[in-house]
């Protein structure tokens, strides 16, 4: 690993070194801002690696020069085939080193905070000194739109996300954590082992081991500008309660309409929930088995089981009822 010199893997370890994983697809109109971003850490102990999902600008010549100028970013050779996000970042995960202590991830279109790998690790050493064990940090985030402008102060009020209390059932239906926000430590990577194919996304995934084996803590600051635009794969979405109520009939309209996708959501969750039911039954309490055994089998319910299941499994009273009532009609 080429990087492992700016981290002082070997004689001189200096503080703790964070490998930060970063998949890249057509990145070339914002990868600059993320580079510079990470160059501007008050923390400088880390290692980029990066995986180019088969971009067709100008991402692999930028890549590569920034690899030239900056010993700490690694380009990881690949065949050439295409994964999209999820297999990419799961692909990253396989190659981080076995003795790497903290893991974060990166989207190659934000910006971070010059104190982000600061506050995280800050946040994740005192949960270590408290009690130990695997553990998740996760951050807020500021949503600003192409040119970085500013949206929105808190992805999470905007969002309508409360990301405690961080337990598996609420994580199972709904995930609260944002991958470019995520700094994982060695205990919960071991934990994980490999992402499986049945995940719906790699942050999602290690919530919920952290939730199952260890703990996910919240760090209410936002530490990312997190960029939205048009081939955002995921993007920010803005709750309800926060859209101005002129808005409010066309967008029961067109949620009325996203049946097909709000089936997918759930068939997706359920095979997540299934596998994390595979991957760690046996340190499962009974009431946890249960639970998780019981929401991967919503998508093969018959119409009224489903129906039931969706109520008693899926739904949140958080998100109130018309946001539950659109859900259940169309699950």
């Amino acid at each position: 690993m080429t990087g492992d010199n700016a981290c002082g893997v070997g004689a001189d370890k200096p503080t703790p070194c964070v490998y930060i994983l970063c998949a890249v697809h057509n990145g070339a109109a914002y990868l600059e801002e993320l580079l510079s971003s990470l160059a501007a850490q008050s923390r400088p102990h880390w290692v980029l690696l990066l995986r180019d999902d088969a971009s067709a600008d100008r991402t692999p010549a930028i890549l590569e020069q920034a690899a030239a100028r900056d010993q700490r970013i690694v380009v990881l050779p690949t065949l050439g085939d295409q994964r999209g996000a999820a297999g990419s970042f799961a692909w990253l995960w396989d190659h981080v080193p076995p003795d790497a202590e903290y893991v974060m991830f990166a989207d190659q279109d934000d910006v971070w905070h010059p104190r982000k790998i600061e506050w995280s690790l800050e946040a994740m050493q005192a949960a270590e000194r408290e009690h130990g064990g695997a553990v998740l940090v996760h951050t807020d985030l500021e949503v600003v739109d192409a040119q970085l402008r500013p949206i929105a102060s808190s992805f999470w009020t905007s969002a309508g996300i409360r990301p405690q209390p961080a337990t598996l059932r609420r994580l199972a239906s709904h995930n609260v954590v944002t991958g470019c926000t995520v700094l994982v430590n060695r205990a919960l990577r071991e934990r994980a082992g490999r992402i499986p194919a049945d995940c719906a996304m790699h942050d999602w995934w290690l919530a919920l081991v952290a939730a199952t084996v260890g703990r996910v803590i919240a760090l209410p600051v936002a530490t990312v500008r997190y960029r939205q635009h048009a081939t955002n794969v995921i993007g920010a979405r803005t709750a309800l309660q926060q859209q101005p109520w002129h808005r409010w009939p066309g967008l029961a309209v067109r949620a009325l309409s996203r049946r097909a996708a709000v089936r997918a959501d759930i068939a997706m969750a359920a095979r997540q929930a299934g596998a994390l039911s595979v991957r760690f039954g046996t340190e499962l309490s009974l009431p946890e088995r249960t639970f998780l055994n019981a929401y991967a089998q919503i998508p093969t319910a018959a119409w009224l089981p489903r129906k039931l299941a969706v109520i008693r499994l899926h739904l949140l009273s958080e998100f109130g009822w018309i946001r539950n009532a659109g859900v259940l009609w169309r699950a």
